[in-house]
């Protein structure tokens, strides 16, 4: 993110705007609209502007620009239509440690307006850091369609409100995660249009719920592969209202930033080799957090089923005495079958897909090698790469064939998935000559019917 989306205070602010024809012109629409004293510098100016000016919406000094003008401002619009002068103009105002928006040139612009949609107080701002205006313009009239034009309104009434839920819930995450729930819900526009006097009642009914609460609740979240975009909405809905989010190392920022800013994070990741958070530490953590009236989200990358263990974790909540709830994600064998094209079951082959670990409490995990190795049975393993030479040799040394097709994916979903189609002869010599550090799934008796030119790394020779 190149530039930083804020929301700047314009009451009384001096803004500069130099120039009075089209450019000028498309940047007041908008400025007209603050609560800024605009100061148009332009020779001439535009019929548009000279009727703003005349409804008292702004001051108009008809000369040119002079360095002088540049005293007491807060922003700066270089909008003339000659480019050298906007330039030179934004030279000398940066000089001055003013920020300079320099119209159609992204290049000298330290801040760029972004298209509005306004529901005053409400103001949601899309911006594109200057690639696609035209994007940003479609995803405005979207929104504009979607958000009732008494939002602004409804917010008014939040304000009101504010001060009796302050008073009932001091603590201000308690009181962040109250106003999350009040407009938690699968249909979010919906929700947007209550009446006044509906939303008035909600907050009263929530108030009278949560001063009942004694005890928060854990939900296991699945955080699928790590690609944001197949997180289950279910997920997106349980992180945008947590208290404390405790996650693990495989976990991706991209699926994190769909919590609350305001949410405690707590990592309790375990390091493959290194350093490791004990699965006895992370079910005390998720227990107090419950007792403290904390909602927790405990999540996993994945499914929090499949290797996950989440039955400890269960267990340690009913011993506790702890409410619960599992939503499950996309697992990592399913992202990864995808990515190359392969159903994980076929249809005259095989009628069943075993998911395997790699490693075990005890070390390397040991599974029924001739079942996998003749009868033609297909597997997903998991937390495999360390452990590859060890799948390798069991399984040829149970009768597997030498050229049975495995594909190794690393990071499926990501950006950074690397794709290595291989034989079960060379599966532990092509994971170490690529590079193949995990998190990965080997997929054995599975080759790739399509994959991605910018994902493929190598295939082994047949």
């Amino acid at each position: 993110m190149r530039y930083l989306p804020i929301h700047v205070d314009t009451k009384d602010a001096q803004i500069l705007i130099v120039g009075g024809e089209g450019a000028a012109e498309a940047k007041l629409r908008t400025l007209i609209k603050s609560d800024a004293h605009l100061h148009v510098v332009a020779p001439e100016i535009s019929p548009e502007i000279t009727r703003w000016l005349d409804k008292g919406l702004l001051k108009h000094s008809s000369r040119d620009f002079q360095a002088s003008d540049l005293e007491g401002i807060r922003l700066v619009y270089a909008a003339t239509e000659d480019d050298e002068l906007n330039l030179e103009i934004g030279d000398l105002a940066r000089s001055k440690g003013l920020l300079v928006n320099a119209a159609d040139q992204k290049e000298a612009c330290d801040f760029i307006t972004p298209a509005l949609v306004d529901r005053s107080p409400v103001i949601v701002s899309i911006g594109t850091e200057g690639t696609s205006p035209s994007l940003a313009r479609a995803v405005k009239t979207d929104l504009e369609a979607r958000l009732p034009s008494g939002l602004g309104t409804l917010a008014l009434i939040i304000n009101d409100l504010r001060a009796r839920v302050k008073a009932a819930i001091p603590s201000l995450a308690r009181r962040q995660l109250f106003w999350a729930d009040i407009f938690d819900g699968k249909d979010l526009v919906s929700q947007l249009r209550v009446s006044g006097e509906g939303l008035t009642q909600r907050v009263e009914d929530k108030l009278e719920g949560h001063n009942k609460r004694k005890v928060g609740g854990v939900s296991l979240v699945g955080a699928g592969p790590g690609n944001p975009d197949l997180l289950t909405l279910a997920a997106r809905q349980k992180l945008h209202s947590a208290d404390v989010i405790v996650y693990d190392r495989l976990v991706s920022q991209g699926v994190l930033d769909f919590g609350r800013r305001e949410a405690e994070y707590i990592y309790v990741g375990k390091e493959p080799g290194g350093k490791s958070t004990p699965q006895d530490e992370i079910n005390a953590i998720i227990i107090k957090k419950a007792l403290d009236g904390d909602t927790v989200i405990r999540l996993k990358s994945g499914d929090p089923l499949i290797f996950g263990r989440a039955d400890e974790e269960i267990d340690a909540l009913e011993t506790a005495g702890i409410s619960y709830d599992i939503v499950p994600g996309i697992t990592s064998a399913a992202s990864a079958a995808a990515e190359i094209g392969a159903s994980l079951t076929t249809r005259g082959h095989n009628k069943a897909v075993s998911f395997l670990t790699g490693h075990d409490a005890k070390g390397f995990a040991e599974h029924d090698w001739k079942g996998l190795a003749t009868g033609g049975a297909r597997a997903a393993v998991y937390m495999g790469v360390g452990a590859s030479g060890f799948i390798q040799g069991r399984l040829l040394m149970h009768g597997a064939e030498k050229d049975l097709p495995v594909t190794v994916v690393e990071n499926a979903s990501r950006e950074s998935q690397i794709i290595v189609a291989t034989t079960l002869e060379r599966l532990a010599e092509d994971i170490k000559s690529n590079g193949i550090k995990g998190p990965a799934i080997l997929l054995l008796g599975y080759k790739p019917r399509s994959i991605a030119e910018d994902s493929f790394k190598t295939e082994a020779a047949q």
